[in-house]
């Protein structure tokens, strides 16, 4: 078999970063699905024009809704007002995401603010409490000066520890019109605040609801069109209704934002879908994407997921799940959340790590089932337990837990060994 060439195959894509589900590499220049909620964060920037603070912000959806796109789709807009008005204006990004502390947000924050400043490579600060790191933010945020928007994405991250939320509206900065936008999934994040961290946040929320599978359509044309031959829209109309293409059969665009509007109407999980079956055509080869690619690529992308999703686990809830796997190396059939509990305990005291009690172990294999690792029965009326079992393959469990050599890989290795046992 002769290796494939670079430069010497046919392809179908024009532009494959357009249909490319990640925000760094491809982001859209507008969002016509999504036109009120820009309408309602244009309505809490614009007092930024009228020389007084922008308001704070609580933006609130489900992954893939176009959150972070529509802040920044505005964020840009106002920056290029004010660059055109001569107004000072400095809007700072940060993603929470893994921070899991308001200490680590600061420490981060930091970071980005002497980066405004003095350019690109500052480090992050170390060894400094958490209200010298507020005091280093205030003195940052004063040195730029002017009107300064800190967006904080995925803020819910910080869990239960507010501090910034709280300490950062009301720190008051010289020379600073202070405004600070949180990003969150988490849809009850601002009733989960203290009252006073509410208040000093204010009132203003946007909500983003989540696409249907029509809305999805639409987006799934737009970056079809963006991105492949041979693929366009009649008449200047950008939705799907308008979209002619030589390389999509009619079905393979509504079979993808119907799987899509499955997943909490996602649309980056729709586009990730489009892309996937699209790749699999052209590294087949083939010239046409059809609905055998999107159910492929739906298949393809749910077991990386799940596998992504086990070997990412937290440590106590790769106990839970190997307390499960335990179980299933013997038998298929559900375990109640007793015996699972009892094998867990035994694994932490192996791996001399903290046992979670009854309750919160109970809050993890939930957290399992809710994540379609494991598949959780229901207890029938009081005193009958929930029942378990994993929700993949046994193969795939054992495969995807620690290695021997990483954290928690001795128990891994252990069940391992106990199925090749099974197994003779």
């Amino acid at each position: 078999m002769t290796m494939k060439s670079f430069g010497d195959e046919d392809t179908i894509f024009e532009d494959m970063d357009v249909l490319n589900p990640n925000e760094q590499t491809y982001q859209p220049e507008a969002l016509p699905e999504r036109e009120v909620e820009l309408d309602q964060i244009h309505s809490a920037l614009r007092p930024a024009t009228m020389g007084s603070t922008p308001l704070n912000l609580i933006v609130y959806g489900q992954s893939g809704q176009g959150k972070t796109v529509g802040i920044r789709l505005k964020t840009n807009q106002l920056q290029e007002y004010a660059n055109e008005a001569d107004m000072d204006l400095t809007v700072v990004h940060v993603r929470c995401k893994g921070m899991g502390s308001s200490y680590h947000v600061l420490t981060n924050l930091v970071k980005r603010l002497r980066e405004k400043r003095f350019g690109p490579g500052e480090e992050l600060p170390s060894g400094h409490q958490r209200k010298t790191l507020l005091n280093m933010v205030i003195q940052n945020l004063e040195e730029i000066e002017g009107t300064i928007i800190i967006v904080l994405d995925e803020i819910d991250a910080i869990g239960d520890d507010d501090y910034i939320l709280y300490e950062l509206p009301r720190s008051n900065p010289d020379g600073v019109r202070l405004s600070l936008i949180g990003i969150t999934n988490d849809l009850q994040f601002r009733e989960n605040l203290d009252a006073d961290v509410r208040s000093s946040l204010g009132e203003d929320e946007v909500r983003f609801e989540p696409y249907d599978a029509n809305q999805l359509r639409d987006i799934l044309a737009r970056r079809a069109a963006g991105a492949l031959r041979d693929t366009s829209f009649n008449d200047g109309i950008e939705d799907y209704r308008h979209l002619q293409s030589g390389v999509l059969t009619d079905d393979t665009i509504p079979l993808a934002a119907a799987l899509g509007a499955q997943d909490t109407g996602d649309a980056r999980a729709a586009i990730r879908l489009l892309f996937r079956a699209a790749r699999f055509a052209d590294d087949a080869g083939e010239t046409i994407v059809t609905e055998d690619h999107v159910r492929k690529a739906r298949d393809f992308l749910e077991t990386k997921a799940i596998e992504s999703g086990i070997q990412t686990l937290p440590n106590q809830r790769m106990l839970a799940l190997m307390a499960v796997t335990f179980h299933a190396v013997n038998s298929d059939a559900p375990v109640s959340t007793t015996p699972i509990y009892t094998q867990y305990k035994s694994f932490c005291e192996y791996e001399n790590v903290n046992i979670l009690s009854n309750r919160r172990f109970r809050d993890r294999l939930n957290d399992l089932a809710d994540t379609n690792i494991l598949n959780k029965q229901q207890g029938r009326g009081r005193g009958e337990e929930n029942k378990y079992t994993l929700a993949v393959d046994l193969e795939t469990a054992l495969e995807n837990l620690p290695k021997e050599s990483a954290r928690l890989g001795d128990v891994a290795e252990i069940l391992r060994e106990k199925d090749s046992a099974q197994t003779r």
